[in-house]
This record gives structure tokens, C-alpha cells and sequence, in this order.
């Protein structure tokens, strides 16, 4: 039953853990809609601190499976497996913090998804007025192409 109570408190950890990364990613949303460069680049700092204590965490809670299968003489046990057949009077609250993980992490993709489409379609913005106002895009050296496709003066044309 330790390592129950050890795996219980492991996904406790991970549930605050991206609870708190499911709120920098929605602080960072907000900071790119207003364009506030400084403060995206600080949550960013930010995320990469909680992606590191992730895997930390991660690490910790394969550690813990692999102490119950060891325990148990099992293999492949899922957190679904050990609270239906093996955590005993833990075995609701296994499921609820479960569950609530399972739907943080589902939370924190769309939300990361979401960010990636805002911060593409940015570019694309900054990139099309770049090329309106003639200065090469990215991966490319000096003059846009597309800047001599423009129209030509009055002059030009009429000699």
C-alpha cells in the first residue's frame, strides 16, 4: 500500500503541475494576442522551468509503477489496472485524480495547439507586411523576390 499512497501522491503532483502549466499557457495566449513580446518571452522561461520539473515528476511515477510491478509480480500495469485490481480502499481516489489528469493533459494540448495557431497566424501577419513593405522574409537574403513584382511608377511605364 506505500506505493500506492507514493503513486497518489506523484499524480497530485502532476495534476498541480499542469494545472499550473495549463494557466501559463493561457497567460502566454493572452500576452500574443496583445503583442507583448517581453512577457511572452518571460512565460516561455516560465514553461520551459515546469516541462523540466515534468519530467522529473514522469520519471518519479514510472519509478512507482515499476516498484507496484515488482511488488506485485505484473507487468505493463496501467494506473487503471492498479485501481481496479490493486489500491484497494485508494482505489476511488485513484480514478478521480486519474481522471482529473486525463483531462488536464487534454486541456493543456488544446491549449497548447491553440497557442501554435495564434503564434503561426502572428507570423504570417508580420511576414505578409514585410513583404508589402519590401523587406526579405525569413530564409532569404536581401530583397524579397515578390518586391519586384510590384507595380511600376507612371514614369516607368510612359517613358
Amino acid at each position: 500500500m506505500e506505493n500506492i499512497k507514493a503513486l497518489l501522491e506523484i499524480m497530485d503532483s502532476q495534476k498541480k503541475l499542469y494545472t499550473e502549466m495549463l494557466s501559463v499557457l493561457q497567460e502566454e495566449k493572452e500576452a500574443a494576442i496583445r503583442w507583448d513580446s517581453a512577457r511572452t518571452n518571460e512565460l516561455a522561461k516560465t514553461k520551459d522551468t515546469l516541462t523540466y520539473k515534468e519530467k522529473f515528476i514522469n520519471e518519479a511515477f514510472v519509478n512507482c509503477i515499476k516498484k507496484i510491478e515488482k511488488e506485485h509480480g505484473l507487468e505493463g500495469l496501467r494506473v487503471e489496472i492498479i485501481a481496479r485490481e490493486l489500491a484497494g480502499e485508494h482505489s476511488t481516489e485513484l480514478m478521480a485524480v486519474r481522471n482529473e489528469l486525463v483531462s488536464l493533459t487534454k486541456k493543456v494540448n488544446d491549449a497548447n495547439t491553440s497557442l501554435k495557431i495564434l503564434f503561426k497566424t502572428n507570423m504570417t501577419m508580420i511576414e505578409g507586411l514585410f513583404q508589402k513593405l519590401g523587406v526579405a522574409g525569413r530564409n532569404t537574403y536581401g530583397i524579397s523576390k515578390q518586391f519586384n513584382t510590384g507595380k511600376t511608377s507612371t514614369i516607368c511605364q510612359t517613358g
